[in-house]
């Protein structure tokens, strides 16, 4: 009899160290594919902003559909991207939250030269864009570290080559 009693308190407390283990498992997954999303969604909702500032910038600023452009960008837009940046202040970590706000930042100031019309021709653009390339690249490098992903060379564009201008004929 006490053999069987012993076998099954065994049996109970194996039970309840495994629920244990697989509740902290679950968890950790939970986790893990929280901020996998979050990341996921704000490298998304970057390509988005970013195409929605380039087409602001070179548009032209005698046309009629500028004003509507600046407006869906700043209301439906970047309504998406700041939900976007949010999740990862909830669920990422101090260096991901870092790197996700200073790409906020760049977002933001290339938003704000497009609108001034700062940046009206395409090497104006090009020059512009790259901080948000560059903190893009970043907030990607500490995301794939936070998930113990290998570190990749990530480049959303590369910079145009300088070609001379043509001697005048």
């Amino acid at each position: 009899m006490t053999a069987a009693l012993l076998a099954a308190l065994t049996g109970i407390v194996g039970l309840a160290i495994g629920r244990l283990w697989d509740t902290k498992s679950e968890s950790t997954r939970w986790r893990r594919d929280q901020k996998t999303a979050c990341y996921q969604r704000l490298a998304e909702e970057f390509q988005a902003s970013y195409e929605a500032i380039r087409i602001i910038a070179l548009t032209d600023s005698n046309s009629t559909a500028l004003q509507a452009l600046i407006e869906h960008t700043r209301t439906g837009v970047f309504a998406a991207w700041d939900s976007a940046v949010a999740a990862i202040w909830l669920h990422g970590s101090a260096e991901v939250v870092t790197s996700a706000t200073q790409l906020d930042d760049a977002i933001g100031a290339l938003f704000y030269s497009a609108v001034e019309r700062q940046l009206a021709t395409q090497e104006a653009w090009n020059q512009a864009r790259v901080p948000a390339r560059e903190a893009l690249e970043r907030f990607v490098e500490s995301a794939r570290k936070e998930l113990d992903l290998p570190s990749v060379p990530v480049r959303l564009f590369t910079d145009p080559p300088s070609i001379p201008p043509s001697p005048p004929s």
